[in-house]
């Protein structure tokens, strides 16, 4: 009596299809970090708003004071652009930086129709929590405690 089932195959089917699933959900997951890697490495260096600000920043007094000379961006938490036919774009970016004196953070919004874009606000925020409007140049709030 002769067998008529197919030869066995290799048994990876199951494996196949977990690799498969486990692609879909981590998909997401790379695609941001790639992103977010990106951002950091490239796209503030690339973006000429963002390098303004970071330059801005290295040079202002009240940034020195607060962080601390040779301040440097270490993250960017966000970055959000909008764009509306004539109203032109907006673009917020929050910067994570660091100083000889501790981390902080820049809030930085521009506007701008074409390829003229300016500046409206660049917050800064110590690692003491102390606030700084960088454009006005003055001191928005001091940390609790202090003068």
């Amino acid at each position: 009596m002769s067998d008529t089932r197919p030869p066995a195959r290799g048994g990876r089917g199951c494996l196949w299809g977990c690799l498969g699933v486990a692609a879909i959900v981590l998909m997401p997951l790379l695609f941001a970090w790639g992103y977010t890697a990106w951002i950091v490495y490239t796209g503030f260096r690339e973006n000429p708003m963002m390098r303004t600000a970071v330059e801005m920043a290295q040079r202002d007094g009240l940034a020195q004071q607060a962080l601390g000379p040779d301040i440097a961006v270490v993250g960017v938490a966000n970055s959000i652009f909008s764009f509306m036919p004539g109203m032109g774009m907006r673009n917020g970016y929050l910067l994570e930086l660091s100083g000889a004196k501790g981390r902080g953070t820049l809030e930085v919004t521009s506007h701008g129709r074409g390829a003229a874009l300016k500046i409206d606000s660049m917050i800064l925020t110590g690692p003491d929590g102390s606030r700084y409007d960088l454009l006005a140049d003055k001191i928005l709030s001091a940390p609790d405690g202090s003068i």
